[in-house]
């Protein structure tokens, strides 16, 4: 155990926290999960282990005795098999003594200190319920949507809670003797659903804890999780049932009676009427018909039914009104895909054949919600002119869109300006129909700000309106792309990016949401050494490492490649440019790199001034010229070059460099 963890007094039979651990035949990952709770800040007084084998025959039994008889605070239950975790679980929160318990599974893990960080948050806000942010292990799906932020006083609903109903979270076991909650012992997968919700409800406080991951919940490389098993109608509907009286048991008719069942509607209600429903005997089809009707009697309405997927809320109207020959013939044709949408010039709809609708009434064909896809495939600037490339689908539909645009809405605003689109190809995937487009937009006229780009599908008075550019093509990376008014060596007008966390693609013209993270620079001069090479006198301004680099091909690819370069005293740089670099033309340039950020500026020819050509003697320019000249005579034995320069080429080209500075700059001062 944690040695000098602070220590929060408890009565000596009283455990802080007492952490429940299921077992059977967890033979290959039990004892790393036992090993971690020997690190998690916490004394043997405050934390004791409970584990309760369900009659395992792999030799978990055997190394659940061994950890109780090696460590005081590790008590070993043994009983015969049950056939699910249901008996297990609650054999050990009945055994547990602790103010909190928690309940882990035999092959997850705990990190560091967890227990000692989530039972601190407990105790300081007062929570009954703190809710870890999980990790993976094997690639197994954890939930997103409630772990964005750490939330001490969160709410069911807003935060989304419900959406998780694993009993992997810290409870205060109050909760337990108040309600009485149990696992259902007859789910054999999900019992800790209504477990969980029924506590949800008797719960004051909760706390969301996403600062790091508290527990890796793993997903067993022989795919023997009892979450992956197949599951009857049967047994969703059991699942689905026990959630909804538990829901119905805690709350009253209300917002947050209908704000919860939401997680039920879209995940247990559409496998019970799903293709496996025509495998069962019609007498058992009727029955789990007859227990949809009864189930969904207490919840099921019109601020509720939209939150079931339309062909499903099809079926279940079909089931509550007791149409069990028609609830089949629906079932049979969903099972033959035949399902994508299409639009008929006034609406989407399912193409359910004519005789079939017409006994199911239209007053329950729920018209389907079709969504874009967009792929974003291509993105080019050129100077003020944006150019985008995509793949625009209608998904699960029939139908592609007669018009696409490109939509750009100002955020600050919610002005919004649509761009037509030309249409390259049309494509039929197997996730929907649509277009291959290009657009392209002259930011010319566009006021400051961030546009966030959306592509449009039009329907007739039908628009589906998709923002976009988290999914794109291998050609397409996640880079931000700076816009010049003319390309060339004037500051950026603002830069294309992809948003933090969704990754969409929008536009800040002015730099008022983003950063101008690329390096200033400007072309001094080029010097000619003796027509072999040359080198560039840059000065430059960056807030990181920069490097540098010319096009590779004499700019026939989109190649480059890295130059040498020496970093001399007042700003200045010296870059060595290639002999095969171009005299002339768009490939005579030179590329700045600073982390992501990349800038191309134009060189000037060699032997003449860039930015600061030479003046009569006293202005201004003359004076930057003689500091540049005398800036590089003193820093010339400091000049490294790599790469193929040699050893004598680089005295070579330092010996001769304050004569041809002098020669670039013009008469100086001696």
């Amino acid at each position: 155990m944690a040695d000098g963890a602070d220590m929060i007094d408890t009565p000596e039979a009283t455990p802080l926290i007492s952490m429940i651990i299921p077992v059977y035949n967890s033979r290959t990952y039990l004892a790393e999960s036992l090993d971690s709770l020997l690190e998690q800040g916490l004394s043997e007084s405050e934390l004791e282990v409970v584990m309760v084998d369900d009659g395992s025959d792999d030799g978990s039994e055997m190394i659940v005795d061994e950890y109780a008889q090696r460590y005081p605070n590790f008590r070993a239950i043994h009983q015969a098999q049950s056939g699910g975790p249901a008996s297990p679980c609650n054999e050990g929160i009945w055994a547990s003594r602790g103010r909190y318990f928690f309940l882990l599974g035999s092959d997850d893990v705990m990190t560091p200190n967890a227990l000692r960080e989530l039972v601190d948050v407990a105790e300081r806000e007062g929570s009954d319920v703190v809710i870890p942010k999980l990790g993976s292990l094997g690639g197994r799906r954890t939930p997103g949507s409630v772990y964005k932020k750490t939330v001490y006083d969160a709410d069911l609903v807003e935060h989304k809670i419900f959406n998780t109903l694993s009993a992997v979270k810290l409870f205060r076991r109050e909760l337990v003797e108040r309600t009485g909650a149990y696992h259902p012992p007859h789910l054999r997968v999900g019992s800790d659903q209504p477990f969980v919700a029924a506590l949800y409800l008797a719960a004051s406080r909760f706390s969301i804890c996403a600062d790091r991951e508290f527990v890796l919940i793993r997903r067993r490389t022989d795919g023997s999780n009892i979450t992956r098993t197949f599951r009857s109608p049967v047994e969703y509907a059991d699942l689905a049932s026990a959630v909804l009286s538990a829901i119905v048991t805690g709350t009253e008719p209300g917002a947050l009676r209908d704000g919860i069942v939401r997680r039920t509607f879209r995940r247990e209600l559409p496998p019970i009427l799903g293709a496996a429903f025509l495998d069962l005997p019609e007498d058992e089809q009727r029955r789990v018909a007859d227990r949809v009707r009864e189930m969904l009697a207490p919840v099921y309405h019109d601020v509720t039914a939209p939150y079931i997927e339309p062909l499903t809320r099809t079926k279940v109207d079909l089931a509550i009104a007791g149409d069990l020959e028609s609830l089949q013939e629906v079932i049979a044709w969903q099972s033959r895909g035949e399902t994508r949408a299409v639009h008929d010039g006034a609406r989407f709809r399912y193409p359910i054949p004519p005789e079939l609708a017409a006994r199911i009434g239209e007053h329950r064909i729920h018209p389907p919600v079709v969504r874009g896809e967009v792929t974003l495939t291509g993105v080019s600037c050129r100077g003020r002119v944006v150019e985008l490339r995509a793949t625009v689908l209608a998904e699960d539909c029939r139908t592609p869109a007669p018009v696409t645009l490109l939509r750009l809405r100002h955020r600050g605003t919610d002005e919004a300006v649509d761009i037509p689109t030309q249409v390259e190809r049309p494509v039929d995937a197997p996730s929907g129909s649509g277009n291959a487009v290009r657009a392209a937009v002259d930011l010319r006229e566009f006021t400051s700000g961030v546009w966030d780009a959306y592509m449009v599908q039009r329907f007739g008075d039908d628009e589906i309106l998709t923002r976009f550019g988290a999914k794109r093509s291998e050609q397409v990376d996640a880079e931000s792309i700076y816009l010049f008014p003319d390309g060339g060596d004037a500051p950026p007008l603002g830069k294309l990016y992809f948003t933090r966390g969704p990754e969409n693609l929008s536009i800040d013209l002015g730099f008022t949401h983003t950063q101008n993270d690329l390096p200033e620079a400007s072309v001094r001069g080029v010097i000619d050494h003796s027509g072999a090479s040359e080198l560039a006198i840059l000065a430059v301004t960056s807030r990181g490492s920069v490097t540098y680099h010319v096009p590779a091909d004499g700019g026939a690819t989109s190649r480059s490649t890295r130059a040498a370069h020496s970093t001399l005293s007042g700003g200045l740089v010296c870059v060595v440019l290639p002999s095969d670099l171009p005299h002339s033309g768009p490939a005579r340039r030179l590329i700045l790199q600073d982390g992501d950020a990349t800038r191309s500026i134009p060189l000037p020819p060699s032997a003449e001034p860039g930015i600061a050509p030479a003046g009569p003697a006293g202005s201004q320019t003359w004076r930057e010229g003689e500091r540049t000249g005398d800036i590089l005579r003193q820093a010339v034995d400091d000049l490294r070059v790599v790469g193929r320069r040699s050893a004598r080429r680089v005295r070579q080209e330092a010996t001769s460099l304050p004569q041809r500075v002098r020669g670039v700059l013009g008469p100086q001062r001696r």
